[in-house]
């Protein structure tokens, strides 16, 4: 059961589709759902050491400062979002520099049942793409990642399955498991497990088995050579 939802809102992209999607999930499932935005220091303060110790810490100040701003500006999208659909939350605004904050926003993840994170753009270089990857690696739990090109609310109807036999596959189909347990069993809901090396789905109850449809892929045992 997915009683406890933490979302990380970006505080240097657009946060819209990620907002949107973690709380219609909250609503559907009626859990709680906190959310977390940071305020990325930076620590490029070159020219400031020449004008001594007062004037780098100056520096520093105003960067927390304007940090500080941007995370508060991000929750604020979410919290209007969140009060209108009537869900209980918590807002939780930080500043840090890159590599303790995706330290903090993991370990706030481990805490939590499921957290919703925005998919990184590729063609972008900042602060907020880097987090979703740090907190998938750190937190040790399911990571639902909302695309960046999703509007609307979100409605999952299909999960799928990468099953090949590994811990972290069987993990995946308990999360799975967990994560439709309260959607209506009426739509067909897929758990999709290509056949790898001989493995197969593990042992699933009767009631779960009617919603679920495995397709077989043969795998390929053949690796790429040199030119």
């Amino acid at each position: 059961m997915l009683k406890t939802l933490l979302v990380h809102v970006p505080s240097e992209r657009l946060i819209r589709p990620v907002v949107d999607g973690a709380v219609s999930l909250a609503v559907a499932r009626g859990a709680h759902l906190d959310a977390v935005s940071i305020g990325c220091e930076t620590t490029n303060v070159g020219l400031a050491f020449e004008s001594g110790g007062a004037a780098v810490a100056a520096v520093f100040e105003i960067e927390q400062e304007r940090a500080a701003e941007r995370a508060q500006a991000a929750l604020a999208v979410f919290e209007t979002e969140a009060r209108n659909a009537g869900i209980t939350y918590n807002l939780q605004a930080l500043t840090s520099i890159p590599f303790e904050a995706a330290e903090s926003v993991s370990a706030l993840a481990r805490l939590h049942d499921l957290t919703v994170v925005l998919q990184p753009e590729p063609d972008r270089d900042t602060f907020d793409n880097t987090i979703p990857l740090e907190i998938l690696f750190q937190s040790g739990g399911p990571v639902l990642f909302i695309p960046y090109a999703h509007k609307g609310s979100l409605e999952p109807k299909r999960i799928g399955i990468a099953w090949d036999g590994s811990r972290l596959a069987a993990r995946a189909v308990r999360d799975a498991v967990s994560t439709r347990s309260r959607y209506p069993r009426t739509p067909r809901q897929p758990l999709w497990q290509p056949i790898w090396r001989g493995m197969v789905l593990p042992h699933i109850s009767s009631e779960q088995a009617r919603t679920v449809r495995i397709s077989s892929r043969p795998s390929c045992q053949s690796r790429p050579t040199r030119a």
